[in-house]
């Protein structure tokens, strides 16, 4: 893994380049973005070009043994620190602090990574504090979250915070056509999907998420037509899959932000729904903002229902009722 391996971020990516050029590193970073985006791959990078038996201006080989082992996992002075569950407990950091006190065993540095930074509880954090505090010598910590503002402020303002921005739709696009052979289509609906996450983006199965949307337009077109006690039927099956009705909730409110960006911009890239906008074009005269703004914040307040374990239920037939009669 080297530096060269990641896609986009070419800010904080030249920080890092820079500071390792220049003998300069922070002593702990903190690598803040979406899940998926690149983060943990950077860390990777960077451990790597510190441990590297070759190094160059631009980071590591990624080819020596020493940057093999990082890039395995297997590398004795790279320890990854991760959630057990859903939290990182106070024992792990305290293993991971013991570990640090040790000099290199055959690198040039530490590093402890600890992705999902936001999952240390509060003695966890705590633990940590004392850490960065005191740093080893010849250590680095990175603490990789999408969540900094879940982490003690006293955390943070002894970190050098690299932020990692969702990366643009093209990139992606170019990704998936290049990595999974994907057809322009695809690449842009699976980018548009992925919130600027390139991780996100490689894992999608497209096709489920296009046949989710084609269920929910199917759904859209129909409630138009059906009976009262048609609608009320619908509502009850939708009901029992919580889990699944607040998925149809989120491509709904997808649906209808895709009509509000075209209706403003025209720009057919902006859309998520592959084919959104000849339907947008061909519905424009019953598809007006104020209609869309209107159930757009129906959805929401069906979504806010939900996580106040209002019963799904009476949400689902408030909802359809009001969409099929609208």
């Amino acid at each position: 893994m080297t530096f060269h391996d990641i896609i986009g971020h070419d800010r904080p990516v030249s920080i890092l380049k820079r500071a390792l050029a220049h003998d300069a590193l922070a002593h702990a970073f903190l690598f803040s973005g979406e899940p998926g985006i690149g983060k943990r791959l950077a860390a990777l990078a960077l451990a790597g070009a510190l441990n590297c038996q070759s190094p160059s201006a631009d980071g590591g080989c990624g080819v020596c043994p020493s940057c093999r082992k990082v890039s395995s996992g297997s590398h004795p002075d790279v320890h990854l620190l991760v959630p057990d569950g859903d939290v990182i407990k106070i024992d792990q950091v305290r293993d991971a602090q013991a570990g640090l006190s040790l000099k290199p065993y055959e690198g040039r540095m530490k590093v402890l990574i600890v992705d999902g930074a936001e999952a240390m509880n509060d003695a966890a954090q705590n633990a940590f504090l004392k850490t960065l505090e005191e740093p080893p010598g010849e250590s680095l910590l990175i603490l990789i979250t999408s969540m900094p503002q879940s982490l003690l402020p006293t955390i943070r303002s002894r970190c050098q915070e690299l932020k990692f921005q969702p990366l643009p739709r093209q990139v992606l696009a170019k990704v998936l056509r290049e990595r999974r052979g994907m057809t322009e289509g695809d690449a842009w609906f699976a980018a548009a999907l992925s919130r600027g996450s390139v991780g996100r983006a490689l894992e999608m199965d497209v096709q489920k998420e296009k046949s989710d949307r084609e269920h929910f337009l199917a759904l859209w077109d129909g409630l138009g037509l059906m009976r009262n006690d048609e609608i009320l039927a619908l509502a009850d099956g939708i009901s029992k899959d919580r889990e699944g009705f607040n998925r149809l909730l989120d491509i709904g409110m997808e649906w209808l932000r895709d009509r509000l960006v075209f209706l403003e911009t025209g720009d057919e890239h902006l859309l998520v729904f592959s084919g959104g906008a000849d339907r947008i074009r061909s519905e424009r005269d019953h598809c007006s903002r104020p209609k869309a703004l209107r159930d757009m914040e129906l959805f929401a307040l069906s979504r806010s229902l939900l996580e106040r374990r209002v019963s799904a239920q009476l949400v689902a037939e408030n909802l359809f009722l009001k969409l099929g009669r609208t």
